[in-house]
């Protein structure tokens, strides 16, 4: 099925990141200041890194059914696909064609870490120079997510220890904790961080259903060039979405709730 995959690579990829980034700075630009969003202060926000990990490890005890429920589903479905990855894998080993091979290195790049964490910069520093809070405050969330979604990955990564597809060891071959620099296919951090930042995109646009499309197929296209690379299989690249998404969705509403908080601080006499 080149044909389908070459489509990903023309659209998915690289239109939708452009088109989603594109609209994204021309949505924030144009967008009325809302009350409810204070401009950052920097001793608020750093603040906010330890109160957001304890906010965490609290999280479980609160939840209710409905996020239980959600949990349980979530560890089901890796469960599931971690049997399968084998099998599944076998169109992406095959798929080499040199639009493949494009596309797969499209993915390394704009899902590592240096891309990642640039365009976060790039928008800190638009939004600082402009003076504009949406941006500032985008750009802040997204650092933060960022950062917990890759910490996060690396611990799992450190503590799980799985052969990459590429080794030909297998979709069972896990060593465990303390096992050196190599293995490291579970979960997929570029996956992670691109769901990460394709949820802050999301979100900070209100939650529109065409930037949604635009950053969630983007984040989508990164998890499948990383399966056509032989880097991760199936399970890593679902996991990696489920928790960048999960981290940005609960830190941004713990932003928001420290940026009404500043703001009620302001109007008190």
């Amino acid at each position: 099925m080149p044909g389908i995959f070459e489509y990903f690579n023309m659209i998915l990829l690289r239109n939708y990141i452009l088109t989603a980034l594109i609209l994204f700075l021309w949505y924030q630009s144009n967008a009325q200041n809302d009350t409810a969003l204070a401009k950052p202060k920097s001793v608020s926000y750093a603040s906010s890194y330890p109160k957001t990990m304890a906010a965490m490890a609290k999280a479980p005890f609160h939840w209710n059914g409905d996020q239980w429920l959600q949990f349980g589903g979530s560890i089901i479905l890796v469960g599931v696909l971690i049997p399968t990855d084998e099998v599944l894998n076998i169109p992406f080993e095959n798929w080499t064609t040199p639009g493949a091979e494009t596309f797969g290195d499209a993915g390394d790049v704009v899902g590592g870490a240096p891309f990642q964490f640039g365009l976060t910069g790039a928008a800190l520093g638009v939004g600082w120079i402009t003076k504009n809070k949406k941006w500032q405050n985008f750009a802040l969330d997204n650092l933060q997510s960022q950062i917990f979604t890759g910490g996060f990955t690396w611990i799992f990564k450190e503590l799980t220890h799985r052969a990459r597809p590429e080794t030909g060891e297998g979709n069972f071959a896990w060593y465990g904790p303390f096992h050196g620099q190599e293995n490291k296919s579970f979960f997929s951090g570029h996956t992670s961080l691109s769901f990460s930042t394709a949820t802050m995109i999301f979100l900070h646009t209100g939650k529109k259903w065409w930037v949604g499309a635009l950053s969630y197929g983007a984040a989508t296209a990164v998890g499948i060039s990383r399966m056509q690379q032989q880097k991760h299989w199936a399970s890593d690249v679902v996991t990696g979405a489920i928790i960048g998404t999960t981290v940005a969705n609960f830190i941004y509403k713990q932003q928001e709730t420290r940026r009404q908080k500043v703001n009620t601080l302001k109007t008190l006499p």
